[in-house]
């Protein structure tokens, strides 16, 4: 029993020492989607119960797992419907989405990068940048309350995404020797974001947004934006596998 145990042990040891194990990659359509959620201008139900957002962004300075050396570009539309009318917390937001890119590969996991993906890396096509397309839906229901100037809310829903490209060629190039595919270029990922916000009177509403995804692995993201009453608004984003950035667009009231 013991040499059972200490041969378990050795492999263990031996696996991480050299690296065997294979590196996680997965989906530009995975990582968050950048929209701009406006919580309510008014508390006392001015504002209308339906809102359509639509936003332009851009992205730069891309990582995260296994990639890095990215950018990204693309828009966003999103339709909230405020439950039991204008001046309720509660909320139901539809959203649609496109963008693409490039990125190149990486090793970021410590010790989990075996030799042939790292011999790969090496190379020639292992340097290069590869080009990445995805469309993404969200549905997702949440509150936001008001405690003063100051606002809090919260959200779940789900993601649901699909895409391709010479990124997506080469993952499944490297998912038959040398690493794992977290998804086949599409899926359904799990989303939850929270919210603190502050009422600026007459000159409208910030809000920052932090937004969580999860199938397999976890993206996090971050989105700081300022909501005119004009329905104009615009922010800066730091978004796993999206990069550093600005989104800019308009909320129209129905």
């Amino acid at each position: 029993m013991k040499k059972k145990i200490l041969g378990c042990f050795l492999s263990v040891v031996a696996l991480s020492l050299c690296g065997c194990i294979n590196p996680h990659l997965s989906s530009m359509g995975a990582s968050q989607m950048i929209v701009a959620h406006q919580p309510r201008m008014a508390v006392n139900g001015d504002s209308s119960s339906m809102t359509l957002s639509v936003d332009a962004f851009g992205g730069a300075k891309m990582d995260g797992r296994n990639v890095k050396d990215g950018f990204t570009a693309g828009g966003t539309a999103a339709l909230n419907y405020r439950l039991l009318g204008a001046s309720s917390p509660l909320y139901v937001e539809a959203a649609f989405g496109g963008k693409g890119g490039q990125l190149s590969l990486d090793c970021t996991e410590a010790s989990k990068c075996n030799d042939g993906y790292m011999a790969w890396l090496a190379t020639k096509d292992g340097k290069k940048k590869y080009s990445f397309w995805s469309l993404q839906e969200r549905l997702a229901i949440g509150a936001d309350f008001n405690a003063g100037p100051i606002i809090l809310g919260l959200g779940a829903g789900v993601q649901l995404f699909e895409g391709g490209g010479k990124f997506d060629d080469v993952r499944d190039y490297l998912g038959k020797n040398y690493a794992d595919n977290d998804d086949d270029g599409y899926g359904v990922k799990l989303y939850s974001t929270t919210r603190l916000g502050a009422r600026l009177g007459q000159y409208g509403v910030i809000a920052l947004d932090a937004d969580v995804t999860w199938l397999k692995t976890v993206n996090i993201g971050f989105m700081l934006n300022y909501f005119h009453p004009s329905g104009f608004h615009g922010g800066v984003f730091a978004v796993e596998k999206v990069g550093y950035g600005v989104n800019f667009g308009k909320t129209f009231n129905f």
